[in-house]
């Protein structure tokens, strides 16, 4: 999992234009490749997208994530907050299975 900050350049401008609708994305620059998603905007902060599962099969690549919310009790705050999550993996052929 890396930073928006630790991603190319294209990759970036590419998140900030769809973050504020729910997404999903693979972006390759020939040696890395950068799964993406977004879970849209969400009413206060303390969102984080959770990795639940990602390997590698014969013929695709499976990523399974999770939205976390605040914790009971927790105060998110009231700014709207746009949680993205950005996975960093070596580049492969094979297409990005979402769940």
């Amino acid at each position: 999992v890396v930073g928006e900050k630790d991603t190319p350049q294209t990759l970036q401008e590419m998140i900030a234009k769809k973050k504020t609708n729910p997404f999903k994305l693979t972006y390759a620059d020939g040696q890395d490749m950068y799964i993406v998603i977004g879970e849209g905007p969400q009413e206060g902060g303390g969102f984080s997208i959770a990795v639940k599962e990602l390997f590698r099969t014969e013929n695709s690549v499976v990523i399974k994530t999770e939205l976390m919310g605040p914790e009971p009790g927790e105060s998110g705050g009231t700014e709207t907050s746009y949680p993205v999550l950005i996975v960093k993996t070596v580049f492969c052929e094979e297409p990005v299975v979402f769940r």
